[in-house]
């Protein structure tokens, strides 16, 4: 009789269980679905306002920008991977935006700071081995903009091509 009694509490404790954890299911998968769409909306902000500084690069017009060369090459010494000196050789280019309130105060200065730009080149390729140097022409063509931008306090420097680069 007792073996009845315990299977019969037994079996009560294991509907009950199965009843609750069913209302808990029912209670916290609406809600749970609720807060991972939240959490998609902030993430599409904050992805939108990461992309914001990009898209109005890209609504530059062609029209709107001016480039200018740096008329010599530039050979740039890379970092040592081996026991040999390894160089990059490439002309340099600037992306102008025509349309930026800086330009025409700032455009004239380019030619006073080609040296202090070179540099800036130079101690960019230095930090790269040949092999990472081609790897990461845009991460070095990202930094150089960078740069450049804290130099002129300004950005209305939009981008720095690599022409004709040849590695040895």
């Amino acid at each position: 009789m007792r073996r009845n009694i315990l299977t019969i509490i037994i079996m009560a404790m294991c509907l009950i269980n199965i009843v609750l954890s069913s209302i808990l299911i029912f209670v916290m998968v609406p809600t749970a679905n609720k807060t991972i769409k939240l959490i998609d909306k902030v993430a599409q902000i904050i992805d939108l306002e990461l992309e914001s500084p990009d898209s109005s690069i890209e609504n530059i017009g062609v029209s709107d920008i001016e480039t200018y060369l740096i008329n010599e090459r530039l050979t740039c010494l890379l970092a040592k991977s081996d026991e040999e000196d390894h160089y990059a050789v490439f002309y340099l280019s600037l992306s102008l935006n025509k349309t930026h309130s800086d330009y025409a105060k700032l455009q004239p200065l380019i030619g006073n700071y080609e040296n202090n730009i070179k540099e800036i080149v130079s101690d960019e390729f230095g930090k790269y081995t040949i092999d990472e140097a081609r790897a990461n022409k845009d991460k070095i063509r990202e930094q150089v903009t960078i740069r450049i931008q804290e130099l002129f306090k300004s950005d209305f420097i939009i981008n720095v091509s690599f022409g004709n680069i040849l590695y040895d």
